[in-house]
């Protein structure tokens, strides 16, 4: 069966817990191994099954435990390329990708991701949609404008997860650096 559970949301972390039978993965991982661990552990889920992390774009509310996640797993972080070089910025480390095309499809285990671009103030910023067991499930986070091409992406979902909480106008009048 497949299943997802939202572990954060918001400033402070984002991070999403999808997983089937076979595939184990999060989207995002803006949360510290501790908090990571504690969060799954109350889903029932270890942390040593976690497979890979889908990154949707590189601000730090997003990646904060990346490193020392991907690190400690040994396991890929799945990003589009100009997410990737955004986040080997930000650490400054060498890190293990697995790069996508926003747009296109790709089979990871037994889950059908589809990246697709979505408005936001980051290199290039995706959200997912993921089939699996005969459902379709959606993702998008950080999104201020429902464009024609998210309401496309979306149609025919079993459930969506969506985060809007982000306005440009709102950005740039606040004191936020």
């Amino acid at each position: 069966m497949i299943g997802f559970c939202p572990l954060a949301s918001g400033s402070k972390g984002n991070c999403i817990f999808v997983g089937t039978k076979n595939t184990r993965v999060l989207i995002d991982a803006g949360l510290s191994l501790t908090q990571l661990t504690e969060r799954l552990g109350e889903i029932g889920v270890e942390l040593s099954t976690i497979q890979a992390v889908l990154i949707t774009h590189e601000h730090n509310d997003h990646i904060k435990g990346l490193k020392t996640l991907t690190e400690r797993l040994q396991i890929p972080i799945l990003a589009n390329a100009e997410t990737a070089k955004g986040i080997f910025a930000h650490f400054g480390a060498k890190l293990r990708f697995k790069i996508f095309t926003t747009g296109e499809p790709f089979i990871f285990g037994d889950l059908k991701v589809h990246p697709f671009s979505i408005s936001h103030d980051t290199l290039d910023p995706v959200a997912f949609t993921i089939e699996a067991e005969g459902l379709k499930l959606g993702f998008c986070t950080d999104l201020g404008v429902a464009t024609s091409l998210v309401k496309k992406q979306l149609q025919k979902c079993d459930y969506i997860y969506v985060e809007s909480n982000h306005q440009p106008s709102m950005v740039y009048s606040s004191s936020r650096p």
